[in-house]
């Protein structure tokens, strides 16, 4: 049976994979929907990155970032798995 909060973890996933085109067509309007969802389960990486979109299609400048949680591309996936926090989320 699936939780009615959701799985915000796989929702964040699928939109950062949507959003970068990993295993998929890039979709930034479908990786949106997808990080909506993982936001309002809680993933806070999600609520993050609706943020920089936001404020990039305000035409906003992105704000500047702590250099040790700043982190791109799939590493920044897999090392957020690494530290600890999402054990039970592995993306490979």
């Amino acid at each position: 049976m699936i939780s009615r909060t959701g799985l915000p973890k796989a929702e964040y996933a699928v939109g950062y994979f949507t959003e970068m085109g990993i295993g998929c067509r890039r979709d930034p309007l479908e990786a949106n929907v997808w990080y909506v969802k993982a936001a309002g389960h809680g993933d806070e990486r999600a609520i993050a990155r609706l943020k920089v979109i936001q404020e990039a299609a305000s035409g906003g400048s992105p704000a500047k970032k702590d250099k040790k949680k700043e982190k791109t591309g799939n590493k920044g996936v897999l090392e957020k798995s690494r530290d600890g926090e999402d054990k039970d989320c592995i993306i490979m």
